[in-house]
């Protein structure tokens, strides 16, 4: 036995200390119980004023007891799991996954590499790219769906993605009849609602709108989530210096109500419902208007928020693997790994927007390539340094000797995959055999695997009593 010793089972880091934490948690209270929350929701109205809400018309103020009341009820672990009923996620603490987004506009044409609308074969084509890739643990429909009739589009979204892909599934909803839908189908492929909410494959995403309000659509399908006792994300999207204060910790202040007031909303609705705190804490750029993707402060607060959430003990909802640039390029690859890095290290549970480009307007499939390989480098990093009796090989640098080598050693053979990382972009040939297979930059690298994919992966089919229930319901949702 040794005393003393603390053992690390990986690297994290911290960017708020906890008299800082502390200071943003009393003031998003204060804003809750003084400034209150638009809420456009009778339903939603009715249980926060039963609950002791002061409810005036469609503003509401939080008492304080009410939101530490929510935030001890929510769930401190979360089990996640994928169509075919196995345990993928279990979500809390510092365990980091990544997925896709959602809500794009654009596309980049995988074969033409031209920017146009996004349509429902990307939403397919996304999802099958990322039930290939090792280190992209969930998914997102990327995009908003053009070329079907708007109001039928989340359930044309979710449709592509249960085909083409086993791995849990982030549900984008936009009406509670969409979500019900959703739902039927979801049932179908796991056996049943029972089944389904003892093994969840899907979590329900909605947004409030910033700053400090709800609109009907998005509050009745919160609570229409909780009512199924699906684990749920309500997530604030806000600019620094446009819908939320410039400062960071203002910044942080008016997501971290936003995100408290649907927290308490749906405990109410069903106590011990999953809930995840986060959103996307962006900034907007002065110069141009736009929403940053790739600005150091958006990297910055949202591992500081993440110090909130972990404070909370919530499990946690981030964003990475994305970026201002509009194709992929040296900009792409510094932004997506900077902010792939600073979520994993400030520990992030579920990490969405892997493949959002040109501050969040336009998807890609080689993006979302480029930063599995880039998410499998981090994963190395955040593994950190096993030191035990085995690892510090003291027994074989003396059986080795001064002027020996290591490569025939048996300990090589046992140790070297678990402890190097092995890529599958990046190159690490000599220069002469690099230039006599092509001199292939990364991108090049990059396209070539989308490809193959798209050519030869084939997901694991559904039940067919499934694949049945799901034509029924889209049959009507053509039109």
């Amino acid at each position: 036995m040794r005393a003393n010793v603390i053992r690390q089972a990986g690297i994290e880091f911290k960017v708020l200390s906890q008299r800082q934490i502390s200071e943003i948690h009393r003031a998003s209270l204060e804003v809750l119980a003084r400034t209150g929350v638009k809420i456009q929701c009778e339903e939603a109205l009715e249980l926060l004023k039963k609950a002791g809400g002061k409810v005036k018309e469609d503003l509401v103020k939080f008492p304080v007891h009410l939101v530490e009341w929510a935030i001890n009820t929510a769930p401190k672990q979360v089990s996640l799991y994928d169509r075919l009923g196995n345990r993928r996620l279990s979500l809390g603490g510092h365990k980091s996954y990544f997925g896709l987004g959602s809500t794009l506009l654009n596309m980049i044409d995988p074969q033409t590499g031209k920017r146009r609308a996004f349509l429902k074969e990307d939403a397919a084509k996304a999802a099958k790219i990322a039930d290939a890739l090792p280190n992209i643990d969930w998914v997102m429909g990327l995009g908003a769906v053009s070329n079907v009739p708007h109001q039928y589009s989340d359930r044309h979204e979710f449709e592509v993605m249960v085909r083409n892909t086993v791995k849990p599934l982030v549900i984008s909803n936009y009406s509670k009849e969409g979500l019900r839908d959703i739902v039927e189908m979801a049932s179908t492929v796991v056996g049943g609602k029972e089944e389904l909410a003892q093994k969840p494959f899907i979590i329900s995403y909605t947004e409030p709108v910033p700053p400090l309000s709800e609109d009907e659509a998005a509050a009745k399908n919160l609570l229409l989530a909780a009512e199924y006792g699906l684990p749920i994300i309500h997530t604030p999207c806000i600019q620094g210096g446009a819908t939320s204060p410039v400062s960071l910790a203002g910044e942080l202040v008016s997501a971290n109500a936003e995100n408290l007031s649907a927290l308490v909303i749906a405990q109410l609705r069903r106590r011990g419902v999953p809930f995840f705190i986060g959103g996307v804490i962006a900034i907007m750029d002065m110069s141009t208007g736009q929403t940053s993707y790739g600005s150091p402060e958006m990297d910055l607060a949202l591992a500081a928020y993440m110090d909130i959430a972990h404070y909370y003990e919530i499990p946690t909802w981030g964003t990475a693997g994305c970026t201002d640039s509009k194709i992929v390029d040296e900009q792409a690859a510094i932004e997506a790994t900077l902010s792939c890095l600073f979520s994993s290290l400030s520990g992030a549970n579920l990490v969405h927007d892997v493949g959002y480009m040109e501050s969040g307007k336009t998807g890609s499939l080689e993006m979302i390539v480029m930063v599995d390989e880039i998410l499998g480098y981090i994963k190395r990093i955040k593994k950190g340094i096993k030191v035990n009796e085995e690892t510090l090989a003291v027994d074989v640098i003396h059986e080795v000797g001064p002027g020996g080598n290591f490569l025939t050693h048996p300990h090589t053979l046992a140790h070297f995959r678990d402890e190097m990382w092995n890529p599958s972009l990046v190159d690490r040939q000599v220069y002469d055999k690099w230039a006599d297979s092509g001199s292939r930059r990364m991108i090049d690298r990059v396209r070539e695997r989308v490809q193959k994919i798209l050519e030869t992966h084939v997901p694991e089919p559904l039940p067919e009593e499934a694949e049945k229930k799901i034509e029924q319901i889209m049959a009507r949702c053509r039109y």
